[in-house]
């Protein structure tokens, strides 16, 4: 089954492929090197807001706070987290549980150890003029999606009972043209992409995301490998890069416009990302990452309630996974252990 990832929708807004050339971003030396664990931090996606967490992290010191030499590698549409991060290059990576657990089929022995978007941002946009609100709303109506997102929504609208048969499904790239064109009645998207997108161009638009209604996967998800969890001091090392990536997410979600600033002048700079769509991005990403449950457990923990819910979403896209197989939630549990938490 086809992840639903960022990889698969779009660039993100403001974004490009330029960022396959960016340079590792480490954090400055403020204290010796040699009292420093070196530690790699694998993103899926280029340097944007989408990091802004991890971005802050080193910017503010969180990670030299705990003794951590960190660097932030990005990703992008050509990078496989998975194989960097079994192959030890990276300690830590960022990708979901669909990915994860088709890494395990393959061989690969990772687990999830944290979450730091609790809702994901697969979504479908329609012009605020014409808003379609509900799956419900879209029986009878054009639906714009992409070839890789066929699989996807047909299992979203089989998970709610609804005949994916009964939505006209429309070919459609990237672009959102044919919904701003009238060509369809909504369009498959991100909810952190292509409504920015158009709200630059004074566009409004509605959104739902399949989450909403129980199809739901974890994303920019903490994947390590077995061994790691095996090994007391690397173990050791992930909760500090856990604890260390909250502080940073803290502060993203009290100043979003401070984040994509430094988002824009620092680590995107190679990228030429416009500030304005940086910022309706950080702040269309706080509702995803900062929900009910990680206002009261914190942010980037997985509760009972969420891994259950990752789990039937894997079982209705195909994939037979158990939680034990796919989650470990001990370590997220271990950094927020004593941690304030300023954004419940």
């Amino acid at each position: 089954m086809t992840a639903i990832t960022r990889r698969r929708f779009m660039v993100g807004a403001g974004g490009g492929l330029a960022a396959l050339s960016l340079a590792r971003l480490s954090l400055p030396d403020l204290v010796a090197a040699q009292d420093l664990t070196k530690a790699t931090l694998q993103m899926g996606w280029i340097a944007n807001v989408e990091n802004a967490g991890e971005f802050l992290a080193a910017e503010n010191g969180y990670y030299t706070a705990e003794g951590l030499d960190m660097t932030l590698e990005p990703g992008g549409p050509a990078v496989s987290v998975e194989p960097l991060v079994v192959s030890g290059k990276a300690l830590v990576g960022l990708s979901q549980p669909d990915i994860v657990a088709r890494a395990r089929q393959n061989g690969a022995k990772l687990k999830v150890v944290a979450a730091t978007f609790q809702r994901n941002p697969a979504a479908v946009m329609s012009l605020a003029s014409a808003p379609i609100k509900t799956p419900q709303e879209l029986v009878g109506k054009k639906l714009g999606i992409q070839q890789s997102g066929v699989p996807i929504y047909d299992a979203f609208f089989k998970s709610i009972n609804i005949d994916p048969k009964s939505i006209t499904y429309v070919p459609v790239q990237f672009d959102p043209a044919p919904l701003v064109n009238g060509e369809v009645d909504a369009f498959v998207s991100f909810q952190t992409n292509q409504p920015i997108q158009l709200k630059t161009q004074g566009i409004d638009t509605v959104t739902f995301l399949p989450a909403d209604y129980g199809f739901n996967l974890f994303s920019d998800a903490f994947e390590v490998t077995e061994d790691t969890l095996a090994d007391a001091e690397k173990r050791a090392t992930v909760v500090k890069i856990l604890r260390a990536t909250i502080k940073g997410w803290q502060d993203a979600i009290a100043d979003p416009a401070k984040a994509a600033q430094l988002v824009v002048d620092k680590y995107g700079k190679a990228l030429n990302l416009p500030l304005d769509a940086q910022t309706l991005t950080m702040q269309a990403q706080i509702p995803l990452i900062q929900t009910d449950e990680s206002k009261k457990n914190g942010l980037l923990t997985m509760s009972d309630d969420g891994i259950a819910q990752n789990i039937q979403t894997l079982k209705n896209t195909g994939i037979d996974a158990t939680a034990d197989e796919i989650f470990d939630a001990s370590l997220i549990e271990e950094a927020t252990s004593g941690l304030a938490t300023p954004t419940a």
